[in-house]
């Protein structure tokens, strides 16, 4: 193993499907250059491939991008060099891909995610950027790899080469998952609703950065997977003319202002971490008339499912009460609700050992705070609901700008320090 990740040529394998990822990124359930990219590169390296509504459940999938959007990126996809075999299934935004490999050797079956989805992010294209001096920045407008998730990718396909150059290491069954739609929070779920996890034993996954920000480390004892729930309110008016019949209208942006002023104003828990967001607002139609319609979006997130549902309590009765205060309607839809996390403890003694191998990696640091929210935990949740294990790891890497920034890049050293772990990972689960 030693010498396989110390082969510079392996390194620099890595590092090219990264920079491809990054030239061509696309958001939520658009993402079919990576998701061609993956399906041609791991039945390449014999991986039984599986895509498309065989691992996508098409009606748990949110924020679907309408069907003009869909197609643009499928055929941009196409015009950047992928072969259309490879994402025919995808088609319509069923994007994502699991590989699965398998030793003649009985044993566990170990499953490891990987997030693909770029973010709605212009990438800053300064010609002081390494990015931009050695040409790997985004190509397509609008989209950018702002989180890191080009390099998870390429972390999964190093790892997926591994494994099949390694095959008679192999016992039982391993998966490589290969997540859409982690930033809008539905990949994971519309992924476990096709039962891709019903026979996962141990379930592995990470973030680079992340809060760990020194190349060269790396936290097991991951905190503050913070549960998050997305909803969507409406208030319904009546309009007028804001002059002549000023007494009989209804205003609904008053309503949803207020609501939003109060609604930050909640009183914080002292049990643990919370976070509270109005993120969009639409509504209105000129000067002079009197708004009937309101929209915003609402986003809470707290360190344990119970302090969340406090949080959504509290917004329910402010809600109620902006309608009450100014005659509206209203309507309240929650779109995303996501738990908190914790990983396990045997993962975590398993990890730590594991790491001892790994040649770049000397810090371990004992507790991390992530402060966000991440939909593996629904997975993890599945694979635990019948006796199964997770972790979520932070790899450490020096970051430039930060993440969901304009100029987010990072170390790519990290790249090896990543994979190197979870395939010395996978050692120390499978010779226990």
């Amino acid at each position: 193993m030693k010498n396989y990740f110390e082969d510079e040529g392996n390194y620099e394998l890595v590092k090219m499907w990264r920079r491809d990822f990054h030239r061509h990124p696309q958001s939520s359930w658009s993402e079919f250059y990576s998701t061609g990219k993956i399906a041609m590169e791991l039945e390449a390296l014999g991986y039984k491939i599986y895509q498309g509504e065989d691992v996508i459940d098409p009606e748990r999938r949110l924020f679907l991008p309408d069907r003009e959007i869909l197609d643009y990126n499928y055929n941009l996809a196409i015009e950047n060099g992928i072969d259309e075999r490879y994402i025919i299934k995808s088609k319509g935004g069923l994007t994502g891909v699991v590989g699965v490999i398998e030793g003649d050797i009985p044993g566990p079956t170990i499953a490891y995610r990987f997030d693909i989805d770029a973010l709605e992010i212009n990438e800053d294209l300064s010609e002081d950027r390494k990015a931009v001096r050695e040409e790997y920045y985004s190509k397509f407008e609008g989209y950018s790899h702002a989180c890191g998730h080009d390099a998870h990718t390429a972390i999964g396909l190093l790892l997926g080469k591994y494994f099949s150059e390694n095959r008679k290491k192999i016992k039982g069954k391993i998966k490589l998952i290969f997540q859409p739609d982690e930033e809008k929070l539905s990949g994971a779920e519309a992924m476990v609703a096709k039962g891709i996890l019903e026979d996962v034993d141990f379930l592995i996954g990470g973030h680079i950065g992340a809060n760990l920000f020194e190349l060269g480390s790396i936290a097991f004892d991951v905190e503050n997977i913070l549960a998050v729930t997305r909803g969507e309110v409406e208030y319904y008016g009546v309009a007028t003319h804001s002059t002549g019949r000023p007494e009989q209208g209804k205003n609904a942006i008053l309503g949803a202002c207020a609501a939003i002023t109060h609604l930050n104003a909640i009183a914080r828990h002292g049990k643990g971490s919370t976070r509270i967001n109005v993120g969009k607002i639409l509504g209105g139609t000129g000067y002079n008339t009197i708004p009937d319609y309101c929209k915003f979006y609402l986003e809470t997130r707290a360190e344990t499912k119970e302090i969340n549902r406090y949080l959504q309590n509290r917004a329910e009765d402010i809600i109620y009460g902006a309608a009450k205060m100014y005659d509206l309607k209203f309507n309240y839809k929650i779109v995303t609700n996501v738990e908190g996390g914790e990983n396990d403890e045997y993962l975590i003694e398993k990890g730590i050992e594991a790491v001892k191998e790994v040649k770049g990696i000397k810090n371990i640091k004992s507790k991390l705070k992530m402060n966000a929210s991440e939909d593996f935990v629904i997975m993890a949740n599945d694979v635990k609901k019948r006796g199964g294990k997770s972790i979520y790891v932070v790899h450490g890497t020096n970051v430039d700008g930060g993440h969901h920034s304009t100029t987010f890049d990072f170390d790519e050293k990290v790249l090896i320090n990543a994979t190197w772990f979870y395939a010395s990972m996978y050692d120390s689960l499978i010779n226990n």
